[in-house]
């Protein structure tokens, strides 16, 4: 709530102009009724003409009155609830791109989309709703019964009778429904999630033909959502008629003792009918402030899931716990330049898990890289490749041990100084929707095109980039579907070779390229590489054993470090790969 009241501060004044143009138009509304009783009692009663016209005027000055605040004060709720909206979308936004990378293993796809949009939606749709009738409606519950009360203080004491029996119906229905509502936001999510799985998915839902299996469990997750909101539904529908059934009696309960009233000449005809109107603006006025509630109480519900994000610490807050307590060696610890070659990459008793109590990804690795060099990590599928990459990058700050980048601890660099100095190219191909110059330009911005093309030339994209006739400005789809899985490989690499870096970091990214595509870009990045130094994943021997290092990992320890030809030799695990793949001594 405190966020929401920090929004609205942008625009205090709009904030407080919206209901107070509100309470403006509940009081114009109020003198309604009793300018009606006069025109019946003085006017019509005694055929006077004047009174009547006087009359009709005074009721056209107050509605025109009341339609412009009215249209003033909806404006500025309108234009607050964009403002809050706008606010709360921008900042989760930006906090769902800084959170770690293990919230988003505790946070699906789908979750983080419901709550960026219906969630953030039912808030907007709040704040406007409160804005107009949080002090509208008891504004003119209080006003009609204080009203009633000038009138004919006997009868007013009937408007309290009804007025307390109309807050248990009201209060008592919003207390039955509150709880489900947490459960429909749910149930929301689970629609969205398996949506969102089948559109991607939708190629091979078809190859393995389970159209109608993903139609039965769709519909069953529907039917779940439907069967909350139709149990919140009922219990909803009874309180119109119930209020209805209460304002009747208590019409009735007023016509018929203030029958009495007239009858012996202590009341007029038209403070019947002003009695009348009070009752009927106490009943919608009561209904509405009953939604008004139900709307709060729904608001509430998005607002504690939006939260739940917005406490998490982002990926810079969260500092690494449970530091392992192994004893460093000096050397080790100050990473030192050796026989006059610059220090690189040195890891030192490196552990992960990803979850606490979970299994270790990573136990005890330790290698060294000078920066220059080469490096290829090999190992079979969840020996922890990919996590060990991850960690280099700064994706994850919570792991034991150390790792030392040129010269310095890695905890030691922001976020910022990783991502200039790393490039690194995904295991997934990404790409995003807009032109190719817009994708190629993610890492310097100011690159000009000849930097470009020379970019797309040693990723082996230039070719395929041309033959397409429209350059630079190729349009890219949604994800790069556009273009095949090795187009899209290529052009990652090619992005992450725009700019300046000391590293390259390529995650198992030339998978879907033939062999002679492959080839040729390993020769295109050894003339590249320069001073840089490389990093390759590979499940494909070919892909790593022209390296002058490389690591073998298996469930996730470090067991071999080498070159091709001595990990033949001393490996047993990568003799078995070698075996498999049919990859040999060097011809």
């Amino acid at each position: 709530m405190r966020r929401i009241l920090s929004y609205m501060e942008k625009v205090k004044g709009k904030s407080i102009l919206a209901p107070l143009f509100k309470c403006l138009e509940s009081m114009f509304e109020l003198f309604v009724p009793l300018v009606i009783a006069g025109m019946i009692d003085q006017g019509i009663r005694k055929e006077n003409v004047g009174v009547i016209w006087h009359s009709l005027f005074l009721l056209l000055v107050l509605a025109c009155i009341g339609c412009l605040t009215a249209v003033i004060a909806q404006y500025f709720a309108a234009e607050v609830a964009m403002v809050v909206g706008k606010s709360y979308r921008r900042d989760l936004f930006h906090k769902i791109l800084s959170l770690p990378y293990k919230d988003y293993n505790a946070l699906s796809a789908s979750s983080l989309i419901t709550r960026i949009g219906p969630d953030i939606f039912q808030i907007e749709s709040t704040v406007n709703m409160v804005l107009r009738l949080l002090m509208r409606s008891p504004f003119i519950v209080v006003g009609a019964c204080i009203m009633a009360f000038r009138i004919s203080p006997g009868l007013s004491l009937l408007f309290f009778v009804v007025l307390i029996l109309l807050s248990f119906v009201v209060f008592g229905i919003m207390a039955l429904t509150m709880p489900f509502y947490k459960k429909i936001q749910i149930s929301l999510e689970n629609i969205t999630r398996k949506y969102r799985e089948n559109i991607m998915g939708i190629r091979v839902v078809r190859a393995f033909c389970q159209e109608e299996k993903e139609e039965e469990e769709f519909r069953e997750k529907n039917q779940n959502y439907t069967k909350v909101q139709i149990a919140v539904g009922k219990i909803s529908a009874l309180l119109n008629p119930m209020s209805m059934l209460l304002i009747q009696l208590g019409l009735m309960g007023i016509l018929y003792f203030s029958s009495k009233l007239v009858n012996d000449g202590r009341l007029f005809q038209g403070n019947v009918v002003a009695l009348t109107n009070y009752m009927s603006q106490i009943l919608v006025e009561l209904l509405k402030l009953a939604n008004l509630i139900i709307l709060m109480v729904k608001a509430y519900a998005s607002i504690s899931r939006i939260e739940e994000v917005m406490e998490r610490k982002s990926d810079g807050e969260s500092e690494s716990k449970g530091i392992s307590t192994k004893p460093y060696e000096k050397v080790v610890q100050s990473n030192p330049a050796q026989d006059g070659k610059k220090p690189g990459i040195l890891m030192n008793y490196l552990s992960f898990s990803y979850d606490s109590g979970e299994e270790r990804a990573l136990s005890d690795i330790s290698f060294s890289l000078e920066e220059g060099e080469s490096l290829g990590i090999i190992g079979g599928t969840g020996s922890g490749k990919s996590t060990l990459v991850s960690l280099i990058c700064g994706f994850y700050r919570d792991y034991e041990g150390e790792i030392f980048l040129w010269g310095r601890n890695l905890r030691e660099y922001s976020e910022q100084e990783l991502r200039e100095s790393i490039a690194y190219v995904p295991q997934k191909a990404v790409l995003f929707s807009g032109t190719l110059k817009e994708n190629l330009l993610w890492r310097k911005k100011d690159a000009n095109d000849e930097e470009l093309w020379k970019a797309l030339e040693i990723a082996q994209g230039k070719e395929f980039v041309e033959a397409k006739g429209e350059g630079l400005n190729l349009s890219v789809s949604i994800e790069g579907k556009n273009f095949s899985g090795g187009q899209r490989q290529r052009l990652s690499i090619a992005r992450a070779l725009v700019g300046d870096s000391r590293l390259l970091i390529l995650d198992d990214s030339s998978s879907a390229l033939d062999m002679l595509t492959e080839r040729k870009l390993r020769s295109a990045l050894e003339e590249y590489q320069g001073k840089k130094s490389l990093l390759v994943i590979s499940q494909r021997v070919s892909s790593i054993r022209h390296l002058p290092k490389i690591l073998v990992l298996d469930q996730g320890r470090l067991i071999g470090v080498g070159s091709h030809q001595e990990l033949l030799e001393h490996c047993s695990v990568y003799q078995e790969i070698c075996a498999s793949q049919k990859q040999g001594k060097e011809e």
